[in-house]
């Protein structure tokens, strides 16, 4: 259990924005000279020096020196904001058993009775170092407000402030994170009563070796400090959550109605990513006239997503979520869409259900720059292409599609021959703005070369005016088979560009990608 938990921490953690704390896993191990008798050299440095050289040693190099700590360094020492990975301490000495106790000690000796500030007259304070980058983020409420970009991506940490009243503190947590240590409950009670005390900003939490879900201790959310909380494999109730900018709750017993409970009117709540949450499934998701800006959620089953009046949500991203519907009554900022289940999932915008036939214009979400479908080839058939159609005339500035086939090629279907008959006539995707003015990128994820998603992509090759690529990353498969299936694509592009109208692909300005799994890539119908 603990090797399937370890994969979850990491793949979670390696979508997440990197934080101040990620640097100190790269930091080099410096090299130090034996002890000498030359020890008053070093202890007569400004302090200023010395919280240079401190700010930037990994945690295990930093202690080396402790040879070398007076009083006057460890003072300089707790003056910087503490960024504790437990990564940091996987190399030797420290034996893996001992490494819950090791990060304690450290947690406890820079946090002591609590943070203090100490004014400097003049202003100017601030504790020296800064190679972290701690004390060069943006304020709390100020400026960034604002999409500057389509792929712009809101992360948790750009709320940690700054202390600009003239002076520093002594004892302050940034960021604490533990994602592979082993560790006992009574670690984790002295951990969160010392960053209570240390009023940690960041906090990641993984619970691999404990069976149970371990219930969070109260005294890590009572302190008013916290911006984001990340928990892998506990047992979470409501309580304080909604004061949080940044949650995400992976593989947790859920309390039943607390994600409706935590995303009211009032809610911090920027970012929330649930996965693979336990507690059956959640009835509604509602982002209604909060400050949610973006929604993750993976493999969980979600009655309703109901985005009502959400002027700051920028991106809703589900990804092996199949909720029953999801309603967008007002999101002006949203820009990503990512992963949407057309088979399973009802998709209503402003009242009116989008699908294939429809007689209305649908209403437009015209701030929607990429646009993520997970498709049925066999349960859709022919019906497919036009609904793909019908959601697209909904999002009409969309720039990049990713289309996800989640089902296997049928015999019925059967795989790509480089000499299928072409199709005339087809009036699918005509007269739509993204396909004449904005579509850039298509992905075919999840491609296994059947014979449904060739014709798909050649509907979709002969009306993208300004398509510049289109990439198909295929699934595993028996090499022999991988390399039948590219061969006949291959021809079979290489054919279509010989009949297309579309004069972008007969004149060699879209490129085609095949990529596996690792992401080596071989480009496809290239001339010469």
């Amino acid at each position: 259990m603990d090797n399937v938990r370890r994969s979850s921490v990491t793949s979670v953690m390696s979508g997440i924005g990197s934080s101040p704390a990620a640097l100190t896993e790269s930091t080099p191990r410096a090299t130090l000279a034996p002890p000498s008798n030359r020890h008053a050299d070093w202890r007569g440095l400004p302090d200023a020096a010395v919280a240079r050289v401190l700010d930037r040693l990994p945690v295990l190099d930093l202690f080396r020196l402790g040879y070398l700590f007076s009083p006057r360094w460890l003072d300089i020492w707790r003056r910087l904001p503490l960024y504790l990975h437990d990564h940091q301490f996987a190399a030797p000495p420290i034996a893996a058993d001992d490494v819950a106790q090791a990060i304690t000690n450290v947690l406890e000796l820079h946090v002591r009775n609590g943070v203090q500030f100490v004014p400097v007259q003049g202003g100017g304070g601030g504790g020296g170092g800064g190679g972290h980058g701690g004390n060069e983020v943006a304020a709390r409420d100020g400026g960034g407000g604002d999409v500057s970009s389509d792929d712009e991506e809101y992360g948790i940490y750009d709320d940690v402030t700054a202390n600009d009243d003239g002076g520093y503190e002594i004892g302050r947590v940034w960021c604490f994170r533990v994602e592979t240590t082993p560790w006992r409950k009574g670690h984790l009670h002295r951990w969160c009563a010392a960053l209570r005390r240390g009023r940690a900003r960041v906090v990641v939490l993984a619970n691999l070796y404990l069976l149970e879900h371990t219930r969070l201790p109260r005294a890590l959310l009572d302190g008013t400090s916290l911006v984001a909380l990340h928990l892998f494999y506990f047992t979470v109730e409501a309580y304080h959550i909604d004061r949080l900018r940044g949650l995400g709750l992976y593989g947790c017993v859920l309390e039943p109605g607390m994600i409706e409970r935590v995303l009211h009117p009032e809610s911090e709540i920027r970012e929330l990513a649930i996965h693979s949450a336990m507690g059956g499934t959640i009835a509604v998701i509602a982002a209604a006239a909060t400050r949610l800006r973006s929604l993750r959620m993976f493999n969980i089953q979600v009655g309703t997503v109901a985005v009502d009046d959400a002027v700051e949500l920028r991106n809703l991203h589900m990804r092996d979520t199949r909720p029953s519907r999801i309603a967008i009554n007002g999101a002006p900022r949203l820009r990503r869409i990512i992963s949407l289940d057309i088979f399973h999932t009802v998709l209503e915008i402003q009242g009116i259900v989008i699908q294939a036939g429809m007689v209305e214009q649908p209403p437009e979400i015209r701030s929607v720059r990429h646009l993520g479908l997970r498709v049925n080839y066999t349960a859709m058939v022919d019906m497919l292409p036009r609904q793909i159609e019908q959601i697209l005339r909904s999002f009409p500035r969309v720039k990049s599609l990713d289309i996800w086939r989640c089902d296997d090629v049928t015999q019925a279907e059967g795989l790509l021959q480089w000499d299928d008959v072409h199709y005339d006539g087809s009036n699918f995707f005509d007269g739509l703005e993204s396909f004449n003015h904005h579509l850039r990128w298509i992905y075919l994820r999840g491609f296994r070369g059947g014979k449904c998603e060739v014709a798909l992509m050649k509907i979709m090759l002969d009306k993208a005016r300004v398509l510049t690529l289109l990439r198909m990353e295929y699934s595993p498969l028996p090499s022999s088979l991988i390399e039948h299936t590219l061969n006949q694509l291959d021809l079979s592009l290489r054919n279509f560009k010989l009949h297309t109208p579309n004069g972008a692909v007969r004149g060699d300005l879209v490129s085609f990608v095949a990529a596996d799994a690792s992401g080596s890539c071989v480009r496809l119908a290239a001339q010469g």
